[in-house]
């Protein structure tokens, strides 16, 4: 509908007032909407790698590191570059950090990788949304390091009163060459994460494993909780 330029003053001067008391309410929609999306969305995930081709004798050695994680759904959108996707453009210049030997990480910390990942599969019934991407990056022959995606608003847990804990998911790289002459392709553990325990009940998770290099021996141990990361996780080696 054209309205009259007479009728367009009229509208301006009746909403003048009010002008202020709705951008005020816009303002707080906004924050609590961002309120929602930072908080207590991730639900855990894993870091993992593998050589493109685990018998080359060349330097720099091409690696896939493929991220996949889990987060609360619909807080956080499925769409690409998850969590990108919930608005917030400060996930943009979030990289996978090395955390350990960082001086034979060779040549990690030049080219990081971001933590955004694009959406694989929703439920809305479940309130859980999976993604993941796998990323081609090239080290030099030897490089043994670990990195971590690191943060918070990690979901709350059943038997802690914290909310928000901070979190970190770690990945060890080593390039440096096996007995036989092959650089090591790690073990690959796929676990839905969260998994549900009852308090003060023995609970058994089974963790499906898998290894081509057939003869390692596989072990599991939990992670190392301290007073800033308050999650435990298992770890392959």
């Amino acid at each position: 509908m054209i309205v009259p330029r007479t009728s367009l003053q009229d509208i301006y001067v009746l909403d003048s007032n009010n002008f202020q008391e709705k951008m005020l309410i816009l303002f707080l929609l906004i924050l609590i909407d961002l309120t929602t999306i930072e908080s207590s969305h991730f639900n855990g995930g894993a870091i993992t790698w593998f050589p493109v081709d685990p018998s080359t004798n060349s330097s720099p050695i091409i690696i896939t590191i493929t991220q996949s994680y889990s987060w609360t759904y619909p807080s956080v959108k499925c769409d690409i570059n998850v969590p990108m996707s919930t608005g917030n453009s400060n996930y943009n210049t979030v990289n996978l950090t090395c955390v350990s030997n960082c001086t034979t990480d060779g040549g990690y910390s030049a080219e990081p990788i971001s933590i955004l990942t694009d959406c694989t599969s929703a439920s809305s019934s479940m309130g859980i949304m999976t993604s993941q991407r796998s990323v081609n990056i090239s080290l030099t022959a030897g490089a043994h390091f670990t990195l971590a995606y690191i943060g918070t608003a990690w979901r709350k847990l059943g038997n802690t009163n914290v909310s928000n804990p901070g979190w970190s998911i770690a990945c060890l790289i080593d390039l440096r060459r096996r007995p036989d002459g092959l650089i090591n392709t790690p073990p690959v553990s796929s676990v839905a994460s969260p998994q549900y325990v009852i308090v003060n009940r023995t609970t058994q998770i089974k963790i499906p494993i898998t290894d081509v290099n057939e003869g390692d021996d596989l072990r599991c141990r939990w992670a190392v909780k301290n007073s800033r990361y308050l999650t435990q996780k298992c770890f392959l080696f």
